[in-house]
This record gives C-alpha cells, sequence and structure tokens, in this order.
C-alpha cells in the first residue's frame, strides 16, 4: 500500500513540475538564435554613417614651434648658383643645410619632412610638394617671361670652338632653337623665342650632352624629337650639374653643356652659349605646411640661417 501511495505522489508531482514550466513560456515567444543579430525597433536616433570621422588637414596640425629643415642643392649646381644670387643667399648658406646632388632628389626629401624647405627648377614642379608665392607671385610661363616673377635663370647649351664647329652639333642647336624644338617646353619652361620651322639634314653620328640636372628633362623631351626626324643620329645625355657640363663642355669631352645659370666672365672666354628657355626657380614646402607666400627677405633668412623656426615664419 505504500509503494502504491509513493508512486501516486511522485506522479502528482511530475505533473505539477511540468505545468509550472509550460507556464513561463509565452506561446508566442521565437527565441533568436544565438548567431544570428537581432533587429531593433526603429527609433528617432539619426542613423549611423559608415564613412570615418573626419581628420584635420595637416596643415591644422603644422607645429610652427618645430625647426625649418633646409635642404639645398651642391656646389656647382646651376640651380643654387642662380637661386643663391638672386635671392641675396650668396655664399652665406645655412650651414646645417642638407645638400643634396639633384632636383629630383631635394623634391623627394621635402616631400618626406613635414617642416622642410628647399628649391628646385619649375620643371621639376610635381604634387608631392607645394611652390610658394614669392611677393604674391607664382612662378610660371607667363610671369617668368614678364619678368614679375624674380627668381628665374636661362636654360643654356654650351660649346668649346671646335665642338662649335662641329655639323651635327650645329643642327642639333640649330633645332632646339627651332619653332619645332621650343614645342618641346609646353607649359613648364618659357620660350625665349624661336628662330623658324626645322628642315632634317639627313646627319649621321652620336652626340655626347652633359652638365645641368635641371635641363635634363627638357634636353630628354629634345633628344627624342630630334632623333624622330633624324633615325641615324644617337644622343648620350649624362647629368652632374651645370659645373661639370660646362667643365666637360670647356675641355671637350662632351659636345654640349648644359648649363642652368649664366657663365661667368671666367668662361665666357673659352665656350660658345645658346639660351634655349627660360626657367623659374620654385621655393617649395611640404604640403602640410600652411604657409603659401613668402618674401625674398625670408626666403634669405631662412637659406642664411638667421630663421630657424617656423614661428618666426609664420608668426
Amino acid at each position: 500500500m505504500k509503494k502504491i501511495l509513493s508512486v501516486f505522489l511522485a506522479t502528482i508531482f511530475a505533473i505539477m513540475l511540468l505545468a509550472a514550466c509550460s507556464g513561463n513560456d509565452s506561446p508566442s515567444s521565437n527565441p533568436t538564435p544565438t548567431n544570428t543579430p537581432a533587429t531593433s525597433s526603429p527609433s528617432n536616433d539619426p542613423a549611423p554613417t559608415s564613412s570615418p570621422a573626419e581628420v584635420p588637414a595637416p596643415a591644422d596640425n603644422f607645429d610652427t614651434s618645430r625647426r625649418i629643415a633646409v635642404f639645398t642643392r651642391e656646389d656647382g649646381s646651376g640651380t643654387r648658383d642662380a637661386f643663391a644670387s638672386i635671392t641675396g643667399v650668396g655664399d652665406d648658406m645655412y650651414l646645417e643645410a642638407v645638400v643634396l646632388t639633384a632636383g629630383g632628389e631635394l623634391r623627394s626629401s621635402v616631400a618626406g619632412n613635414e617642416y622642410g624647405i628647399g628649391y628646385v627648377s619649375v620643371g621639376s614642379l610635381n604634387d608631392t610638394v607645394k611652390a610658394l608665392t614669392i611677393g604674391g607671385v607664382m612662378p610660371s610661363a607667363d610671369t617668368i617671361i614678364d619678368g614679375s616673377y624674380a627668381i628665374q635663370r636661362p636654360f643654356l647649351l654650351v660649346t668649346n670652338d671646335e665642338k662649335d664647329s662641329n655639323e651635327l652639333v650645329q643642327d642639333f642647336i640649330k633645332f632646339a632653337l627651332s619653332a619645332d624644338g621650343q614645342e618641346q617646353l609646353g607649359t613648364t619652361w618659357t620660350s625665349a623665342g624661336n628662330t623658324g620651322d626645322y628642315t632634317p639634314a639627313g646627319l649621321s653620328g652620336t652626340l655626347r650632352i652633359g652638365g645641368s640636372t635641371s635641363v635634363e628633362p627638357l634636353m630628354q623631351l629634345l633628344q627624342a624629337a630630334y632623333i624622330a626626324l633624324n633615325p641615324d643620329v644617337s644622343i648620350e645625355i649624362s647629368g652632374g650639374g651645370s659645373g661639370t657640363g660646362i667643365s666637360e663642355a670647356t675641355s671637350g669631352v662632351i659636345d654640349i653643356g648644359m648649363s642652368s645659370r649664366n657663365l661667368r666672365d671666367t668662361e665666357k672666354d673659352a665656350l660658345n652659349e645658346y639660351v634655349i628657355a627660360l626657367d623659374g626657380v620654385a621655393v617649395i614646402v611640404n604640403t602640410a605646411n600652411p604657409i603659401n607666400n613668402m618674401d625674398m627677405e625670408t626666403v634669405r633668412e631662412i637659406f642664411t640661417g638667421e630663421k630657424t623656426v617656423w614661428n618666426e615664419v609664420a608668426g
């Protein structure tokens, strides 16, 4: 009898427990699986954006208390010679300036240093750096030809007397000065005039041209255009700077020298010169620099080391 009563009570207890568990579930409930994101009901909050927060322009973070990193070209560079002469820097270039041997190398150094400043041929400019206006004037073909942009110089081809009498040398120079040759300047460099149409002479041989790295990009364009009209001619181009071009043209190591500065009085007696273009020398800073304009005196003070911190320039 006790055994039957125990079974009966256990059965009643199980039925009551099952009923209690069932009462806790809502008939309409539909549990969300743990690997499925739950959806939320609409709200009046602004819709979230998937784009990242705006990052302030680099100029907003420019620290004017930082030292100015000055970059310059080497002694013998026509670009340095013209820049130093026109700006009044002369022989007093800042002793802590980093010296580089090519315009492209200097441009890359300024592009990679937020607090850098330097100078390059207008023909070497690209959007990795910012060219400053000087006294409110931007370097351009128009401002160079009308003289309103002050930091400018000629591009020269130079030869000694022996090479100057060479038929192939004279034909190439004739082409460079012609309307056809001057077309190669495009909008990058400024023409000093042209001598009219060029007629190929059907010559053959090899020309060796060397010197200014600022003139070199233009020379490569002239090289391609000339060879297209004179397929039996080959032209070898080397850099080294204006000083090298003038020296090697004087000695006859090369046929034609490239110079991006005027000849000195001591050089004029040994060389013939031909102006093939006019070029501006742009003062460049990093694109993060908020400064857009500089007067000539400030340029001089920076490159002589009289001003060494950006807040002395930017106020």
